[in-house]
């Protein structure tokens, strides 16, 4: 039997977070995942020379968490333009930040899709949230996303046509039921940065982490099959291989669904799913480093994306690469969502030689995040859970988010710190 003095479950970037912090505080953490590689759900694929991460996903460099926890500039971060092509009518309309992207000014202004009003109003908001703290954002009245922008006064023109696909395709549902605080602190995240994507991948986030921890404490390939339990004290964990491992604190740090299993615990939040289609192309589509949205009712792509646009290192030479992200799971066989995505994409893209499209993969993420309505942040668990030297990590504590990750991943270990006197 071992001894350790804290153990971490699950290398998703909670748990790394939470395993660093620990040792850059001089003690002892070892870290048990499951999978055969570090980052959780934020993971890239190497196929053919194509960097595929899981899920169509982006990084904000506004997350105050990520300027905490990692070194943007090692991530060799590649921009998307601020703004998105919306197929509209059979047109494709260009949508941007003028002040941002000055080379955008016309094609936006003569865009059918907001009002001068709304173009006011986006302005607006953007002051009031550049002058408000996250946490401040955090503590406004609650509400859905979706009724806030109609008392706000945008037109429906522009919520239907920029807003439902835009933040459906981040918060994975288009009715905008998703609380306003969350709506907000993405809008700031985006008035304050622009999306982007690292050099190697998404999955190199979770990559340069792991690399600082200790050597020899990240175990993978280690699935935990449940916690040691002693009465109402958690003393360790035990391996799918029966082996014991003992320690003073355990930081359960897996998706929350595995953490409800684990610990028994009710974790009140639901979740959304979410299906990326690759392709490799030929040849581009379209020349913008931008996201193209797909609002309307009918349609199974909600946005699409030609990642090499943004970064080249997504493709090998003389190829492109194509994300089709899909809200949900559809119910229909891969070949058949294969079909369907290249249906909507050549009505975008009527030019475009559909025929000469390698489909490259598809992933059904079905614990994409979870769903975040009002009054969710209420419910969410905090760090401290009902059982002695147990301890929650994950962004179900949080946000659903990178950042909120992150996030929970310092909190964790900093109450880890806190409630013992672990040995050096």
């Amino acid at each position: 039997m071992q001894r350790q003095s804290v153990i971490v479950i699950g290398a998703g970037l909670s748990g790394l977070a939470c395993a660093r912090i620990i040792q850059r505080a001089g003690h002892y953490a070892h870290l048990y995942e499951a999978s055969d590689a570090v980052g959780g759900r934020v993971r890239t694929d190497y196929m053919d020379g194509f960097l595929l991460d899981r899920g169509f996903q982006v990084l904000f460099p506004a997350y105050p968490a990520v300027q905490t926890e990692l070194d943007l500039n090692a991530l060799r971060l590649h921009s998307f333009l601020p703004g998105a092509l919306i197929h509209l009518q059979d047109k494709l309309y260009l949508v941007a930040d003028p002040s941002r992207a000055p080379s955008t000014l016309l094609a936006t202004a003569f865009a059918p899709i907001f009002t001068l009003k709304d173009r006011f109003l986006v302005l607006r908001l953007k002051s009031q949230v550049k002058k408000l703290s996250v946490e401040n954002l955090f503590q406004q009245p609650d509400k859905t996303t979706e009724q806030f922008l109609k008392e706000y006064g945008f037109t429906n023109a522009f919520i239907n046509h920029f807003i439902r696909p835009f933040y459906g395709s981040i918060f994975l549902e288009t009715r905008l039921h998703t609380s306003v605080r969350m709506f907000a602190f993405v809008f700031k995240m985006l008035a304050e940065s622009q999306a982007t994507l690292p050099e190697n991948g998404m999955g190199a986030i979770a990559q340069q982490i792991a690399s600082s921890l200790a050597a020899n404490s990240l175990h993978l390939n280690s699935p935990v099959a449940a916690l040691w339990k002693e009465r109402d004290r958690v003393k360790g964990i035990i391996l799918e291989n029966g082996e014991h491992i003992e320690a003073d604190k355990v930081v359960l740090a897996t998706e929350f669904h595995q953490a409800a299993k684990l610990a028994g615990l009710h974790l009140p939040a639901t979740w959304r799913s979410a299906t990326t289609v690759y392709f490799a192309l030929p040849q581009a589509l379209y020349p913008e480093k931008a996201v193209v949205l797909f609002p309307g009712v009918g349609r199974l792509v909600t946005s699409a994306a030609l990642v090499s646009n943004i970064a080249p290192s997504y493709a090998p030479p003389r190829q492109h690469l194509l994300a089709c992200n899909i809200v949900g799971d559809p119910a229909m066989e891969d070949e058949e969502l294969v079909q369907r995505a290249k249906q909507e994409l050549a009505a975008a893209f009527p030019y475009a030689d559909t025929g000469s499209w390698r489909h490259l993969r598809t992933y059904r993420i079905r614990h994409a995040q979870f769903a975040q309505p009002p009054g969710i942040w209420e419910l969410l668990p905090s760090a401290q859970t009902p059982y002695s030297g147990l301890i929650l990590a994950g962004e179900i504590t949080v946000s659903s988010s990178i950042h909120g990750a992150l996030v929970s991943g310092r909190r964790a270990a900093e109450l880890a710190l806190e409630t013992t006197d672990l040995p050096v």
